[in-house]
């Protein structure tokens, strides 16, 4: 179970990494004493959708034709 928990936060800090970018040049449209909470506010967001989605593999070429 920790195995899991260690490879899932991993893998939400990878996502979020690549987030971090556009998350910051989006928050230059904002208020400079409000930039920090709403980054926060939009990795909280981020994190939660993940807890929330299911990934599915990509259908092949052959799942298509099947």
């Amino acid at each position: 179970m920790v195995i899991f928990e260690n490879r899932y936060n991993e893998e939400t800090l990878t996502i979020i990494e690549n987030f971090i970018p556009k998350i910051k040049q989006c928050l230059h449209n904002t208020d400079f004493q409000e930039r920090e909470d709403l980054e926060q506010e939009i990795k909280l967001k981020i994190i939660e959708k993940l807890a929330t989605v299911e990934f599915q593999d990509a259908p092949s070429f052959w799942d298509f034709f099947s």
